[in-house]
């Protein structure tokens, strides 16, 4: 007599809706996933963003399209810039400005980094954004590729 144990209709149910549920959180955590919520990043037109759209002593999101759209923009005053990934190093999620400004935040594990830096403030990540390189023509920011 075969005595192995029979997997009720609960449990095989219960099973599949956990396997299904975990595929779909796990979903959201890819590199696709733009993960702004409310930060409505500027978007770039013809790979360029006006100067006077990226205030002045603050970090500002900007879309400049492409694979890896999202670039972190740091002004200083005037014309000093940097600019920085805008995607956290953990799992690819894109980042949003955090409310006080001066972290940017990943919404998908909770990672945060400085927002002028982007030395990572809190894990999971544990590597910095990587520097994007930008130049400005004029008056025109633009991402070099």
């Amino acid at each position: 007599m075969d005595r192995r144990p029979c997997l009720s209709r609960r449990r095989a149910l219960g099973a599949l809706a956990l396997g299904s549920g975990s595929t779909l959180a796990l979903g959201a955590c890819g590199p696709d996933d733009e993960g702004f919520g409310n930060a409505d990043p500027v978007q770039a037109s013809d790979d360029a963003v006006a100067l006077s759209e990226i205030p002045e002593n603050a970090t500002t999101l900007v879309n400049f399209g492409g694979e890896q759209p999202y670039v972190a923009i740091v002004r200083g005053s005037g014309k000093d810039i940097s600019a920085m990934s805008g995607y956290c190093t953990h799992q690819g999620c894109a980042l949003a400005v955090g409310h006080d400004g001066a972290e940017l935040d990943c919404p998908c594990h909770g990672s945060r980094f400085d927002s002028t830096s982007g030395d990572v403030v809190r894990g999971p990540a544990e590597d910095p954004l990587g520097k994007v390189e930008v130049t400005l023509d004029g008056d025109q920011l633009r991402r070099v590729r």
